[in-house]
């Protein structure tokens, strides 16, 4: 029985259409960006080290913030609810701010938003700092004037912080991203670094804080002050602006242009991914402190037979958190090293079978005992030998992550003047990703401890999987070679 292939020629035209389109414009990006490396103004290396190492001043500060009103707030404060809700009120005038800042970076300069984040930081330390030492032992089971003037306080010291946030996250990546428009590799370095800063910064400022507050008390407020006068004077004095600015715009327009930019369908297509892994990483490090410091008696009771959750001091607790997040940031130091060389979906894929492996050996591991004393001698081989697993898992994933940053620069790239609002999605995606993971991946451990953890990481992952793949299969990677896009060279 023979069969008979029968080929639309309109289909073929609208193929041959769209894929002329394509490229088209990416042989436009290509020509900008030879024009850039002839025309533009020159921006040195300690500019752009200025850059990142003012995302990695401000994160520590702001991290360290949070976990000295943590414990000043958790000390004081029964109801759990209240402390949450004052906590993440940072993430409001971030989501709220960021998108306007980026675009208005744009039409403005990186510069005066780069300036301003760590002086608004200050202004934030300051009213914290008052709070606390006005009231040093507040009266909660009274509601009283006093008690809302601290809260009250406490409020706008954290929607000061997120807006310091959100004045520095879109200004820099969109400055980083002009900066390098002449070299896919120094950007794929450069993207990598702002990573390493921003997630060092969340992840080792809580040790950080941890030991500035037992030193300290509520005085370490002054720390995070002095972190931050120190970060305007290293942008005052090394940072230079990168570019002419685009014709002025206001905060309206600025918001409508950003959020105009979620239809962009590479855009649209990959905020899932990128999304899922923030919610995860979030809820990993927002979680895991809790969780593991749990009272074992409690723990044995709401869910027994985990070791990972419930019964490690404060200090256990801190290191093993520290620990991730110094594998999280080596992993992305060595990816620098590959990620130029390889298509980034690739890159993606093999974070994702990372999250696997560490899903996986941190499950059963989870298993083994109560506690680490009662582990069983039988036992500790298989603990010797999946411990290592996790941190070869921990190690791929990081790539996930400049892999992912970079592959926004690159979208950015396509869209003339409009760098800095394409990044100021970054803000927007890591705040909300935040809130996600500590919600949802807190009920999640609320229904099944370490495990329902590692469930909530479960369907992240498969999320994040199912938008990296779409992304391969329709060449949604700008800057790729057409074969790859195509599927003639599906393993580069």
């Amino acid at each position: 029985m023979s069969q008979t292939l029968i080929l639309d020629t309109d289909v073929s035209q609208r193929v041959d259409s769209t894929s002329s389109q394509i490229h088209n414009q990416e042989r436009e990006v290509s020509q900008r960006r030879q024009k850039q490396r002839e025309a533009s103004m020159p921006v040195s290396r300690s500019s752009i080290l200025a850059a990142i190492l003012s995302t990695l001043l401000l994160r520590v500060a702001s991290r360290t913030s949070f976990v000295l009103l943590g414990f000043y707030l958790g000390e004081r404060f029964a109801s759990a609810t209240i402390v949450a809700l004052v906590l993440e009120a940072f993430y409001i005038s971030e989501l709220v701010l960021a998108p306007i800042v980026g675009s208005l970076s744009d039409h403005q300069g990186r510069k005066p938003f780069l300036l301003s984040a760590p002086l608004v930081g200050s202004v934030a330390a300051l009213c914290l700092a008052g709070a606390v030492l006005l009231f040093p032992l507040p009266r909660a089971a009274s509601f009283d004037a006093r008690l809302v003037v601290l809260l009250l306080t406490v409020l706008v010291g954290r929607l000061l912080e997120g807006a310091a946030t959100a004045l520095n996250a879109p200004a820099s990546l969109g400055y980083i991203t002009e900066a390098t428009s002449s070299s896919d590799k120094l950007r794929a370095r450069v993207m990598t670094a702002f990573e390493v800063a921003t997630v060092g910064g969340l992840a080792l400022a809580i040790p950080f804080g941890g030991e500035v507050s037992s030193l300290l008390g509520t005085w370490g407020f002054f720390v995070v002050i002095a972190l931050h006068v120190f970060n305007a004077m290293l942008i005052a004095c090394f940072l230079k602006e990168s570019a002419q600015c685009a014709p002025q715009a206001n905060a309206h327009h600025s918001l409508t242009e950003s959020l105009s930019l979620l239809r962009h369908k590479r855009i649209f297509t990959f905020l899932p991914a990128w999304l899922s892994i923030n919610a995860l990483v979030g809820a990993w490090l927002t979680l895991s402190t809790i969780m593991l410091t749990y009272p074992k008696a409690a723990a044995a009771l709401r869910h027994p037979g985990q070791l990972l959750y419930g019964g490690f001091s404060k200090g256990e607790a801190t290191l093993l958190i520290g620990g991730f997040g110094l594998l999280f940031l080596l992993g992305m130091g060595l990816w620098t090293l590959v990620l130029p060389r390889l298509r980034r979906t690739t890159v993606m894929f093999i974070g994702l079978g990372g999250l696997s492996v560490s899903i996986a050996g941190l499950t059963l591991i989870n298993g083994l005992a109560e506690t680490l004393v009662q582990v069983p001698a039988s036992s500790k081989p298989l603990l010797l030998l999946l411990l290592p697993l996790v941190v070869l898992g921990i190690l791929t994933l990081s790539g996930f992550t400049p892999a992912s940053l970079t592959h926004m620069a690159a979208i950015a790239e396509m869209l003339p003047g409009k760098r800095g609002a394409v990044m100021g999605l970054y803000s927007v995606v890591l705040g909300v990703g935040q809130l996600m993971g500590a919600s949802l991946g807190g009920l999640c451990v609320d229904l099944g401890g370490f495990y329902g953890l590692m469930g909530f990481s479960v369907a992240m992952g498969l999320v994040s999987l199912g938008s990296v793949l779409y992304i391969r299969q329709n060449g949604h990677d700008p800057n790729e070679p057409a074969a790859s896009r195509c599927g003639f060279n599906p393993g580069r």
